[in-house]
C-alpha cells in the first residue's frame, strides 16, 4: 500500500500556495494513493479560508486523509473545518488515529501553544494507550522532528522529550514501523527509537541546506514523501515536483 506524505503547505489565502499544492497534488493523482497524512502547517494565514481550500483539494483525491498541526496552524480554525471528520471535540491536542488497509496511521498534535518547538510530553500516556490498543504495524506522524535534524539553525524548534517518546515507541515492539514528521522544509532520513525516521519536503517554499555552516545556492521545489509498505517493511520515496 502507499502512504503519500504532505507537508509544510503554509497556504495563506493567496493563489501561488496552492497553486503549489496544485502542483503536488497533480503528480500525486495517478499514484492512486491508498492515504495521505499531512504533517502539520497546513495554513499560517487567513486559515478559515485556507483550510476549506485544502480540505476540498485533499477530499477531491478521493482516499482516505488524515492531518495534524503544525506551529502555525490555528488550532480553532483546524478544527472547525477538520473536526467532524476526525472527532475532535476540544482545541487541543488535535491527535488522530486511523487504520487504512492493515497499517494504522497516529498522528500526534505535539505543538505548544504559542511556540515553534514540539513538546511530545503530554502526549505520552496517551500514545502508550494507543499502541497498547492494537497490534496492527503503525506509522507515527507528527510535525516538529524529535530528533536531530543536522541543519543550521533547526534543532532550537525540535520537539521536546524525544527521550520520552522514544521509550513509548521502544516499549510497543516492533508494532511501530516508522516516525515522518515535517517543519524544516526540507527532506531528510535517520533513525529514532531504533526505527526508520524521516522528514517530509514541503510543499511551500524550501530552506536551503545548512550543514556546518555551508549551504546551498539551490533552493529545491515542492515535494512529498510516498511510504510503500508491504510484506513489513516501509520503505520511504522522496518526490521532487518541478
Amino acid at each position: 500500500m502507499i502512504v503519500a506524505q504532505l507537508s509544510d503547505i503554509h497556504a495563506n489565502g493567496s493563489g501561488e500556495r496552492l497553486d503549489r499544492l496544485d502542483k503536488v497534488l497533480g503528480w500525486l493523482r495517478p499514484m492512486r494513493p491508498d492515504a495521505v497524512i499531512v504533517s502539520g502547517d497546513l495554513a499560517e494565514e487567513a486559515h478559515d479560508r485556507s483550510y476549506r481550500a485544502v480540505k476540498d483539494r485533499l477530499e477531491s483525491l478521493d482516499c482516505p486523509y488524515f492531518v495534524v498541526p503544525g506551529n502555525v496552524d490555528d488550532h480553532s480554525d483546524m478544527r472547525q473545518a477538520f473536526g467532524d471528520r476526525f472527532g475532535w471535540t476540544s482545541n487541543r491536542p488535535l491527535n488522530i488515529v486511523g487504520t487504512v488497509g492493515g497499517l494504522r496511521l497516529i498522528g500526534l498534535d505535539v505543538t505548544v501553544e504559542g511556540a515553534h518547538h514540539g513538546d511530545a510530553g503530554p502526549l505520552l500516556d496517551w500514545l502508550a494507550a494507543e499502541l497498547a490498543a492494537s497490534d496492527l504495524p503503525t506509522l507515527i506522524f507528527q510535525h516538529q522532528h524529535p530528533f536531530p535534524s543536522g541543519v543550521d539553525g533547526k534543532d532550537r524548534n525540535i520537539c521536546r522529550n524525544g527521550d520520552g517518546l522514544a521509550a513509548v515507541i521502544e516499549a510497543a515492539g516492533n508494532k511501530v514501523v516508522a516516525l515522518t514528521c515535517g517543519h524544516v522544509h526540507r527532506p531528510l532520513f535517520t533513525r529514532f527509537a531504533g526505527r526508520h525516521a524521516t522528514m517530509a519536503p514541503s510543499v511551500t517554499k524550501a530552506n536551503r541546506l545548512r550543514l556546518d555552516g555551508r549551504e546551498s545556492e539551490i533552493v529545491d521545489p515542492p515535494g512529498l514523501l510516498l511510504h510503500h509498505f508491504a510484506d513489513g517493511n516501509l520503505v520511504s520515496h522522496v518526490v521532487m515536483v518541478d
